[in-house]
């Protein structure tokens, strides 16, 4: 909206992902391009080396309360209960795939806020309708995502709408676990630039489930050169701020 436009009014602009750039460009189009510099958000390696593996209590305890879990494709959908993140696209995934006679279970990780239970409790009842209430698990929120992502065969990005970065994906495709992803907005960059093989056309459930198909019968291998870095972001930040106040000093 028109208060919003205060965004672009810096010296500088910076931009999460070239999608968010190309945003400010048609909804504000007094926006001069040269001010506006693309800094991708980043992931701290550190924190989601690739081929983590979770300490072995949390795994015992996980094994523990998902006993259902055991032998089975674990697909995951990391994203808080909302009509446009995609839910009802990935029930869609797990109910072709079980059609197709894999033995998948699905993890919707995610809370829903007040106002967004009556739609958990539709999808609830949309898992419930398709048979499957033993394939489907709502894991609310956690606080232990990374060690979920770790121990998931496939995680999803099915955004309906463009997200500005894709922050997820990025995490699940650091710790060297396969995504599948919408391919728009910033989690289709992020997609094309470490794991091209997991983008798909937004909305195109068939081409998702048959794609996990596909990494179910031959796991790739997601490669480790990540160039969306924490340390990268901090750089680039600070490069412009650096930047701009070496023009102020001058003027």
């Amino acid at each position: 909206n028109a208060y919003s436009r205060i965004m672009t009014r810096g010296d500088r602009v910076i931009a999460v992902s070239a999608f968010i750039r190309g945003y400010i460009l048609a909804n504000y189009p007094g926006t001069d391009p040269a001010r506006i510099t693309v800094i991708p958000r980043g992931v701290d390696p550190a924190r989601f080396p690739h081929g983590y593996r979770p300490p072995e209590a949390w795994l015992a305890d996980w094994r523990a309360r998902q006993p259902r879990l055991a032998g089975r494709f674990v697909v995951t959908l990391p994203a808080r209960i909302t009509r446009w993140k995609g839910q009802e696209d990935f029930l869609q995934v797990v109910m072709t795939l079980h059609e197709e006679g894999l033995d998948v279970h699905g993890l919707i990780v995610g809370g829903a806020a007040p106002r967004r239970q009556r739609f958990l409790r539709e999808l609830q009842g949309r898992a419930a309708a398709a048979g499957l209430q033993d394939r489907i698990s709502f894991l609310g929120h956690r606080d232990d995502l990374r060690e979920i992502l770790s121990v998931s065969d496939v995680v999803f990005s099915l955004a309906r709408e463009p997200e500005a970065f894709g922050r997820t994906a990025l995490e699940a495709l650091c710790l060297g676990v396969p995504v599948i992803g919408s391919d728009h907005g910033g989690a289709g960059e992020v997609l094309g630039a470490i794991f091209p093989a997991g983008r798909v056309a937004p909305g195109d459930t068939a081409a998702a489930a048959a794609r996990a198909g596909e990494f179910r019968r031959q796991r790739p291998v997601v490669p480790d050169d990540n160039p969306f870095t924490l340390q990268r972001m901090l750089d680039a930040t600070l490069a412009v701020y650096a930047e701009a106040a070496a023009r102020r000093s001058k003027s």
